[in-house]
């Protein structure tokens, strides 16, 4: 604690000492907000008045004031607030402006995020101003630090040399992180997205709380999926929702990428400790564990793995930041750990106490070189409240609900305990073979590291080698990660999903050892980055000359093309290769993210005429999957959305009325139906290898669409091919 105390008084001491020039800073950032303001309401109120979306136009004349105002302001900072600086003489002009527009992005990203959040509240020119506000203070720092720093010309020792190196990689360190920000904000409120079937059963729950105006019972129009996942989540889109008035897939899905880089922050404090508050390797873990693919891809949805990731990490996260205190507390922290966990089993379950019970009790018994006997007088006390308190918390939902038997029957017995259904044998042949095995489960690891799975693998590879060399935390980690693996490989179904809450601790890891792996093991990153960004491109081609290249956002070329460069360019520069892997993987969802947005309005909507048309309609709709038909209430939100099975051929005709639509699904070349309302474009999943073949030579429209057709059900539908 008393280290942390020094760092905050250096932070403040640091802060006295640039008074001057921050004043001198704050006087050019007056001239800069006057220019911003005024370019800004030349901008909303004359050049783009034409532009109908208020949202767009608003953004646009930030993105105008923003260049003017950056650009005023960081001439006058040369020539004046840090005139005395080296770099201000020795730099070309166009190299600073490009390293000052760079320090600037996240003062940017902050300003633009503020303004957006708080114009819903008051005018647009005052949160504008409020955006300013919090962007300069982020501006200076990386201004000072970074663009207009102090160089050393009395010779350079080792640590000024680590220092340089730091500096040198600030840029990327800053693009990395706005990147990941932008990569996890695009195409929230998409129902094209990378996600998991789950959501929508999720959101159709919380859909149904609403309409019951009460917290609990939780309810449900599916059959025995009242209490498929405790309260929390629900609640949490109960609120965000303001219950339903803001009935929006971004007002459900933003508190996830709160959880998502709240879990990336503890992951950069943990590697900056570990590393001896080395910054780099502390950004560094943050940028590992926002660029695995698990992270992207049930870190946005509307799931429970954001937030029960972040729970139940922070159990850990504790434990080791106030360590050795942690250890040897009696109350304070075990109960605070409890807290923390029973909040991960409001989230998701109460086995989750298991893994977390398993792993604090390794991490003591490590930490007592395995003596059992110090262990049960000092340890098992503690373990044994934080049971306590964490399933005291668990158990509110059996108290505050009024149907307390159903919680059992539904969520205990049938959501879990189902789980560990079967018998010995099936158990024992389950482990060992087929897609649910625990060697499928032991793979999940790298397939959840997606395009980083390779330098995943070297880190292993190095801490098995060097294992007696490990660090204290380090072993710690490892040790997180085998405990969460052992307990989910007790259930039948064994799922990589659950090895989520274990991906911080290898972000860690990975931050710590990056720069003992092989550079080998990044390059082949960068390849398989590059492997993948280029089908993307080409199936954009591909599509783009189909239904035009209007289709896609004017960013998504040259998007794609600078992630091949970028990719190339860090194979090519090692001092580069191992850097640059998590912003390249990030590049590639944002890639994907921009591909899929074809797939929005106009071309994956209905025409607003097919909305008036379904107006106060019953309109049935074919699923596959529980809760499929939840997509089309976001489609078409003035129906009544009805869902029935896929395997059936119309909807079940005596529950149907004679004024009911239904969704029938046919080949992109298929003629109109019969008193067809309205259609949309819908992308085909599940291709066979002669699919992808026709595709990737040229057919992409035939095999990679389909379309949705509204039609009354007493209209003759063509047979389906």
């Amino acid at each position: 604690m008393s280290s942390l105390f020094r760092s905050i008084f250096a932070v403040i001491s640091w802060g006295w000492r640039q008074r001057h020039r921050f004043f001198q800073f704050g006087i050019v950032g007056v001239s800069g907000v006057a220019i911003n303001q005024l370019v800004i309401w030349i901008c909303q109120e004359r050049l783009y008045a034409s532009v109908d979306n208020l949202s767009l136009r608003l953004n646009l004349a930030m993105f105008t004031g923003i260049v003017f105002g950056m650009t005023n302001n960081f001439y006058w900072n040369r020539k004046w607030t840090w005139k005395d600086r080296d770099r201000t003489r020795n730099l070309p002009i166009v190299h600073q402006y490009v390293q000052y527009a760079t320090a600037n992005w996240a003062g940017i990203l902050v300003q633009v995020a503020i303004t957006n959040v708080l114009v819903r509240w008051m005018p647009y020119l005052p949160a504008n101003l409020a955006g300013i506000a919090v962007a300069c203070v982020i501006n200076f720092v990386l201004t000072d630090l970074w663009t207009y720093r102090h160089v050393r010309i009395e010779g350079i020792d080792p640590e000024a040399e680590r220092l340089e190196q730091a500096r040198l990689a600030l840029p990327l360190i800053i693009s990395g992180l706005v990147l990941g920000l932008c990569t996890f904000l695009h195409g929230l409120g998409s129902l094209n997205i990378l996600r998991n079937g789950d959501e929508m059963v999720y959101i159709e729950i919380t859909r149904s709380i609403i309409a019951g105006n009460h917290w609990l019972p939780l309810q449900s129009d599916m059959v025995a999926m009242n209490n498929t996942k405790p309260p929390l989540l629900f609640w949490q889109g109960v609120i965000t929702t303001d219950w339903g008035r803001e009935w929006t897939l971004v007002a459900l899905r933003w508190p996830s990428v709160v959880w998502t880089f709240a879990t990336a922050i503890m992951c950069g404090l943990l590697g900056w400790r570990l590393t001896q508050r080395n910054v780099f390797s502390g950004v560094l873990a943050a940028m590992f564990y926002l660029a695995f693919f698990s992270t992207y891809r049930y870190g946005r949805p509307y799931l429970t793995n954001p937030p029960e990731t972040f729970w139940v990490f922070s159990c850990f996260f504790t434990m080791l930041w106030w360590k050795p205190k942690s250890f040897d507390s009696r109350f304070l922290f075990p109960t605070i750990i409890g807290l923390l966990a029973g909040m991960g089993l409001l989230t998701k379950s109460f086995a989750q106490l298991l893994p977390i019970g398993l792993g604090l009790a390794w991490w003591h018994l490590q930490i007592h070189d395995w003596k059992w006997g110090v262990f049960a007088r000092r340890s098992l006390p503690a373990l044994l409240w934080i049971a306590v308190v964490s399933l005291a918390m668990f158990s509110l939902w059996f108290v505050l609900d009024p149907e307390p038997r159903a919680i059992w029957r539904e969520f205990v017995m049938g959501e879990n305990v189902g789980k560990m259904a079967g018998g010995v044998s099936i158990w024992i042949q389950g482990f060992f073979w087929g897609g649910n095995s625990v060697w499928t489960l032991a793979g999940s690891w790298f397939i959840n590291a997606g395009l980083l799975a390779f330098p995943l693998f070297g880190v292993c590879v190095e801490c098995w080698k060097h294992r007696s060399k490990l660090i204290t935390e380090e072993r710690l980690l490892w040790i997180w990660v085998f405990a969460i693996f052992i307990v989910f490989c007790i259930p039948v179904q064994r799922s990589g999903r659950y090895l989520l809450e274990a991906m911080p601790a290898l972000a860690v890891l990975m931050a710590t050892r990056w720069h003992h792996v092989g550079r080998n093991a990044f390059v082949l990153s960068h390849v398989a980055i590059i492997a993948v960004l280029v089908p993307i491109g080409w199936l954009s081609f591909l599509l783009g000359r189909e239904v035009g290249f209007d289709a896609f956002s004017w960013w998504h070329w040259p998007l794609i093309a600078g992630a091949i460069a970028f990719a190339a360019i860090s194979i090519a520069r090692p001092r580069w290769t191992a850097m640059c892997a998590a912003p390249a993987s990030l590049a590639v969802f944002l890639s994907l993210s921009s591909f899929l947005t074809v797939f929005n309005a106009p071309l994956g909507s209905f025409s607003q005429q097919a909305i008036d048309a379904t107006a106060d309609r019953v309109v049935w709709i074919p699923e596959n999957f529980r809760s499929v038909a939840e997509n089309h209430r976001f489609l078409l939100p003035k129906a009544t959305v009805k869902g029935f099975s896929s395997q059936q051929s119309e909807p079940p005709k005596d529950e149907v009325r004679p004024s009911d639509l239904f969704v029938v699904i046919l080949p992109l070349s298929s003629p109109a139906p019969m008193g067809a309302v309205g259609s949309r474009i819908e992308m085909t999943s599940r291709h066979t290898a002669h699919q992808i073949w026709e595709m990737a030579t040229g057919n992409v429209q035939e095999h990679l669409f389909c379309r949705e057709w509204i039609v009354p059900v007493t209209a003759a539908i063509p047979a389906s091919p």
